[in-house]
């Protein structure tokens, strides 16, 4: 018999469907009857909890994102007090890499809603609100080392591994050239971040 799920482990499912389609077939792969299939449910099951696929899309990358935050809060928490920011640091670069499958497909959804969100200024509008939670985080890292200007500094690690994701997902560097230049930058950052 099978398990009957309540409306949000029922969306919940839907994401994680989601994020399989878009990891074996990328953005044009995303239909509503492949997601439906890959869940098991019917369309019209789809379709009750998702009336677009803009729709189906945002709320998967909230999920994703949701669970992104999480894991980065749980390593910045977990980090021994004082903190190294460095260790916190590195640690978020590599939760946010697509270095292994759940990020691969975390990266995959991340760049099929950017693209439609550069047409869309409701979409682009959510993908800015979520990048000033990443932010702020990462931010806050810099900040509690003492680092001067933690906003530009934040935006400068972001960029080097939003361009990173691309390349990993493209096949055009591997895990430890990325890595070696992850670590080069941070060991570029003020001696207060480089301890740790």
């Amino acid at each position: 018999m099978r398990t009957r799920l309540d409306p949000s482990q029922r969306r919940a499912a839907i994401a994680e469907a989601v994020g399989r389609v878009l990891s074996r077939g990328g953005p044009d792969a995303l239909g509503m009857r492949e997601v439906a299939a890959e869940a098991g449910v019917s369309t019209g099951a789809l379709q009750h909890h998702f009336t677009t696929k803009d729709d189906m899309l945002l709320f998967t990358l909230e999920h994703h994102g949701r669970r992104l935050v999480e894991r980065l809060s749980a390593r910045a928490a977990g980090a021994p007090r004082p903190s190294a920011p460095r260790r916190v640091l590195r640690a978020i670069a590599i939760e946010l890499l697509p270095l292994d499958e759940e990020r691969a497909a975390e990266a995959r959804i991340a760049a099929a809603f950017t693209l439609r969100a550069a047409a869309d200024p409701k979409l682009a509008q959510i993908f800015r609100r979520q990048y000033a939670l990443l932010h702020a985080l990462v931010a806050e890292q810099f900040g509690g080392a003492g680092v001067a200007d933690a906003d530009a500094r934040a935006r400068e690690l972001l960029c080097l591994i939003e361009g990173l994701r691309t390349q990993r997902l493209l096949g055009e560097m591997g895990d430890d050239t990325i890595m070696a230049m992850v670590e080069r930058l941070l060991d570029r950052l003020e001696p207060d971040v480089r301890q740790g």
